[in-house]
């Protein structure tokens, strides 16, 4: 009796088995016969309809519909143009595309036919819709639209501001070209900055090209090169404050702003009446960015410039203060020669404090705190000279500090 059972029991779960294969295969057949259905209905249908065929076969894993929609949008968008159910239609099939679903040559004929779209159709709604599939099929024809598309808007702007507001497609583009964008992406969207294009998206501006920055070392410099001096230190100020550019960009560019800024054409240093408080701003700034960065390439110019700032000092061209500034910048990149430098300054000082023509406190006291910081011992007879003067007690315990600190 068992046998017999266990006999029944085994063509049961057989006849289970066959039919649960038949229920499988009657399914996939009603499955591709749905597709072919929707397809037919797409074909017949309304603009309405067709977006519903669209999402349905996106639902049975199909994005052919999604293809053939686009391409009947684009041959019947010059009679429909601002049609809304026609701009439904580009949306729904732009937004429910998937690589996934296509082989990688498909892949590329996608990518192309988004830009297709992107040009032919002004909607917001379905360029935003573009953009964020270019991000799934990337190219670079299409970073290149993208360049093309933000530099138009950015010089209509300049041109007029109310022309090309900072919208939704334009905002999209930027965000794009941070992790798409290439050295022409890191030019249109340094120069849109640079020229307060869009003022309440430079966050935005620089958050997308800073990324960029770090491979358009040269780009920058010789855009540096030439621009006015008023956009020079702009440029410079730019760089400064991103974070995500490197040091060593930053430095690079410190340095040949410094140096174009001592320098005349020939090589010479101009005479201080030659200077517009624009030539010394940019030093300042240049000098102050050599120092953040810790740029010891540049520390012999820097020090060269020691005497450029101390008679622009005595020019009245900078403040007490912005020359104690310097001279702290200068000695935070020193190079062999800044001691020597400095001490023989202090020197001057010094023998001007004997004369009873006191020197500025905040410079005296920089010169001093950069000799200690250098450790230079040909500074011991200057700073222990300032222990004998009637500086105010704030110095000579300066002083004292600064012989401390001497290496012998």
């Amino acid at each position: 009796m068992e046998g017999k059972g266990s006999a029944l029991s085994r063509r049961a779960r057989r006849r289970g088995a066959v039919l649960g294969m038949t229920l499988l295969f009657a399914g996939a057949a009603a499955s591709a016969r749905d597709i072919r259905q929707i397809e037919a209905d797409f074909l017949r249908g309304s603009i309405q309809q067709k977006t519903s065929a669209v999402r349905e076969a996106a639902e049975n894993d199909s994005v052919a519909l999604c293809l053939k929609a686009l391409d009947f949008a684009l041959d019947v968008q010059d009679v429909l143009a601002g049609d809304s159910d026609l701009h439904e239609l580009v949306t729904v099939s732009v937004r429910l595309l998937k690589k996934t679903m296509l082989t990688e040559e498909q892949a590329k004929d996608v990518s192309a036919k988004l830009a297709q779209v992107f040009k032919a159709f002004p909607d917001n709604k379905i360029r935003v819709a573009v953009l964020d599939k270019f991000e799934e099929f990337p190219s670079e024809s299409n970073v290149s639209l993208i360049n093309a598309y933000v530099a138009e808007k950015a010089q209509k702007a300049a041109e007029d501001a109310l022309s090309a507001p900072m919208d939704d497609v334009l905002l999209k583009s930027v965000r794009l070209l941070k992790s798409a964008g290439n050295k022409t992406s890191f030019n249109v969207l340094f120069v849109a900055d640079l020229m307060n294009i869009w003022p309440g998206y430079k966050d935005e501006l620089e958050d997308a090209f800073g990324p960029l920055a770090n491979s358009c070392g040269p780009e920058i410099i010789r855009m540096m090169s030439s621009v006015r001096l008023s956009e020079k230190i702009d440029i410079l100020d730019i760089v400064r404050r991103n974070e995500k550019i490197s040091k060593k960009i930053k430095g690079e560019l410190a340095e040949n702003a410094l140096s174009a800024s001592i320098y005349k054409a020939d090589g010479e240093i101009p005479a201080a009446e030659e200077l517009s408080p624009e030539h010394v701003q940019l030093q300042l700034a240049s000098l102050k960015l050599i120092s953040d960065t810790q740029w010891t390439r540049a520390s012999k110019m820097v020090t060269d410039y020691f005497p450029i700032a101390r008679l622009e000092y005595e020019s009245s061209l900078i403040t007490p203060v912005q020359f104690a500034q310097a001279i702290g910048d200068i000695a935070a990149v020193a190079c062999a020669e800044t001691g020597q430098v400095l001490s023989s300054y202090l020197d001057f000082l010094n023998k001007c404090m004997e004369s009873d023509d006191a020197p500025v406190e905040a410079v005296v006291l920089s010169v001093i705190n950069a000799l200690g910081g250098l450790g230079d011992k040909t500074a011991f007879d200057y700073l222990l000279y300032v222990t004998y003067l009637d500086y105010p007690q704030e110095v000579t315990d300066a002083a004292r500090n600064a012989l401390a600190q001497l290496k012998w």
